[in-house]
C-alpha cells in the first residue's frame, strides 16, 4: 500500500537502524487454520528476505518435511519440538491450565524468558491473548492489552480494539488511545497521531453513554490529540491515524472491511472479464488495479499486534496463508526493533500515575468536603 500524506514522515537514522538489527523471532507453526503447511512455508519466505532468525515451535516430524519438501535448509534455524497445539475451538485458558507444552503456550514462555525478541501465532485468539497476558505479561501501567489492526484506508489507521476486550470503560478507551498513538507514533513516523473515537455519529451528544463519557475523557486528555467522533463512511479518507472502540465493535468493523474488499475486488474482475472489450481495457489499468488489490489484501498488511505486552506479540490472521504469514514475521520484526514497546510503556505509566493522582485528589477533596 502506497502512503503518500506528507504526515508520514521518513524513519529517522534511528530508527532504521533499530529496524536492521539481527532479530530472533520465535514461530507458532502448529496454529491457525493453514498449519504447519503455509506457517513453515511463510517462515522459509520470511528467511529469504529477513535479516533474522528463526525459532520454530512445534511438531519437529511435520516442519522438517515441509522444509525438505520446500528444499529449505534448517541447518541455522531451531526447533522447539512440541507435540500439543491448541486449537481454534479450545477455551482461551487452556493455554495456561490444560495445555502449558502446546506450540504457543511454549512460544510465550520463550519470549518471557528473553529468548527471543517477537512471538508470531496463527492460532486461537483468545488463548494467545490470554497467554501473552499471563506468561509474557503487561507492561507496567497497562489497565488492559488490546488488539491493534492496521486497516487498509487512505492512509494507515490503527483500529484499538479489534477483538481483545468484548467490554471496556472510558478510561480503557482512553489507555488505548494513549497506546496507539505512542505504537503509530514509533512505526510511521507520526508527531502528533490523531485520535478518533468511532461513534454513530460526529456529534459529542452522540453515542451510548460509554462513548460520551469516553469523548469527554479523550477531549480533555493533552497527551492526546483528539479530533472527536469518526462515523464508519468517513474512516477511509485520512480523517485519523488512531480509532478507538471496543474489542467487539472492532472486529465487526474489521472483517467489514475486509468483506468488502474481497466483494469489490471481485466485481471488478467480473467486470473487465464480460467480453473481450472489457478484456482489452484491462490491460490498460491493470498496474493500478494490481495496486489496489495489494492495498485492500488483508495478506499483505500481516498480522495486527497486541498493544500493552510487555514484549512483541504478533497475531496472524486464523485463515494466513504463506504471504499473509511471511508479512506478519516482517511485522514482527519492524515492531521490536522500532521501540514502539519502550515508548509505549513509557506513556502507560504515566497514564497511570496521573490517574492515580486525581483519585488521590479526589478522594481528599471528598474528605474535606
Amino acid at each position: 500500500m502506497s502512503f503518500r500524506n506528507h504526515r508520514y514522515q521518513k524513519q529517522s537514522k534511528d530508527r532504521r537502524f533499530r529496524r536492521n538489527l539481527h532479530m530472533k523471532i520465535i514461530v507458532d507453526v502448529m496454529g491457525g487454520d493453514n498449519a504447519p503447511e503455509e506457517t513453515v512455508k511463510g517462515v522459509i519466505q520470511a528467511a529469504g528476505e529477513q535479516n533474522a532468525e528463526f525459532v520454530l515451535v512445534g511438531n519437529r516430524n511435520d516442519i522438517e518435511r515441509i522444509a525438505k519438501e520446500n528444499e529449505f535448509d534448517l541447518k541455522n534455524t531451531e526447533i522447539v519440538h512440541t507435540e500439543d497445539v491448541v486449537y481454534m475451538e479450545d477455551d482461551p485458558i487452556s493455554v495456561v491450565r490444560t495445555k502449558p507444552n502446546s506450540s504457543m503456550a511454549v512460544g510465550l514462555k520463550m519470549l518471557a524468558e528473553g529468548k527471543g525478541d517477537a512471538f508470531v501465532s496463527t492460532g486461537n485468539t483468545g488463548a494467545l491473548f490470554t497467554g501473552a497476558t499471563l506468561i509474557v505479561r503487561k507492561a507496567k501501567g497497562v489497565q488492559r492489552a488490546g488488539i491493534g489492526t492496521v486497516l487498509p484506508c487512505k492512509n494507515p489507521v490503527l483500529l484499538l480494539d479489534t477483538g481483545a476486550n468484548v467490554t471496556v470503560t472510558e478510561e480503557n478507551l482512553e489507555q488505548f488511545a494513549i497506546m496507539g498513538s505512542a505504537y503509530i507514533h514509533k512505526m510511521y513516523g507520526i508527531e502528533r497521531p490523531r485520535v478518533g473515537l468511532l461513534n454513530n455519529g460526529a456529534e459529542e451528544c452522540k453515542g451510548t453513554e460509554l462513548q460520551r463519557a469516553a469523548y469527554k475523557r479523550l477531549s480533555e486528555n493533552k497527551d492526546i490529540n483528539f479530533v472527536g467522533n469518526i462515523e464508519g463512511s468517513v474512516l477511509p479518507f485520512d480523517v485519523c491515524d488512531v480509532l478507538v472502540t471496543d474489542g467487539f465493535t472492532g472486529n465487526i468493523l474489521l472483517k467489514s472491511i475486509e468483506g468488502v474488499g474481497k466483494l469489490m475486488m471481485g466485481m471488478l474482475k467480473e467486470a473487465f472479464t464480460a467480453s473481450a472489450a472489457t478484456k482489452l481495457s484491462y490491460l490498460l489499468v491493470k498496474p493500478q488495479l494490481r495496486s489496489m488489490k495489494k492495498a485492500l489484501d488483508p495478506a499483505e498488511h500481516g498480522g495486527a499486534p497486541i498493544l500493552g505486552i510487555a514484549k512483541p506479540v504478533i497475531k496472524a490472521h486464523g485463515s494466513s496463508n504463506a504471504k499473509a504469514f511471511k508479512n506478519a514475521i516482517r511485522q514482527a520484526i519492524e515492531f521490536a526493533g522500532s521501540g514502539a514497546v519502550e515508548e509505549l510503556e513509557r506513556a502507560a505509566q504515566a497514564f497511570a500515575e496521573r490517574k492515580k493522582a486525581e483519585r488521590e485528589a479526589a478522594k481528599q477533596a471528598a474528605s474535606e468536603a
